[in-house]
């Protein structure tokens, strides 16, 4: 995994680690509804853009399948 900025907020990862190891049986991984789902929980300066990166590069390390379809407006 690449070095992480300054201003990444630790408390993000760790979710989007616990959520990653939580939805491995579901497959393929829904990217957007992370990224929905990170942000109910915490409260993050991370822009969604920030947070889906993240969940991309952690995902793909495990190498999980993800869809990256966004939900109907």
């Amino acid at each position: 995994m690449r070095d992480l900025p300054s201003d990444i907020d630790a408390d993000v990862v760790i979710e989007v680690g616990r959520l990653l190891d939580d939805g491995e049986d579901r497959s393929p991984l829904p990217v957007h509804e992370l990224v929905e789902r990170i942000r109910a929980t915490l409260q993050t300066r991370l822009s969604d853009r920030a947070i889906e990166e993240l969940v991309v590069e952690m995902a793909a390390k495990r190498g999980l399948p993800m869809v990256f379809d966004k939900p109907a407006a």
